[in-house]
């Protein structure tokens, strides 16, 4: 009995340390959520608001946009996988050649049309 409730004690502890780790990460989440959307939002405020931008003022927005988009990539491909831009060579589940499917393939389409003038259709 005393051993049962000393399990459900410690996994009670385990329990409730994964709360508070959980916590402390949505928190800071958060936070750094918080600091995207007040910068994306003083973006759009500052355009909305002079209504137009000098040429520095654009570059610099432009600037920061392709700092952001070749993060991406890179954090992309250092995160591995099968390469996701290049593409393999499709084949036609048919005949076998590569360029077209088996739904486009011209050699299936003369083999069924072959077979639909081979067979005759009784109605009664």
């Amino acid at each position: 009995m005393l051993t049962a409730i000393d399990r459900l004690a410690k996994g009670t502890i385990a329990v409730m340390h994964e709360v508070a780790l959980l916590r402390t990460e949505v928190s800071a989440l958060r936070k750094a959520n918080k600091g995207l959307s007040k910068r994306r939002k003083a973006k759009k405020t500052r355009v909305r608001l002079r209504g137009s931008l000098t040429v520095q003022e654009a570059q610099d927005l432009l600037d920061q946009k392709a700092i952001g988009e070749q993060l991406v990539q890179e954090t992309r491909q250092n995160s591995g996988g099968a390469g996701g831009s290049r593409t393999k060579i499709r084949y036609c589940g048919v005949c076998g050649k590569p360029g077209y499917n088996a739904r486009t393939c011209k050699e299936a389409a003369e083999s069924s049309d072959s077979s639909i003038s081979d067979s005759v259709i009784v109605i009664s």
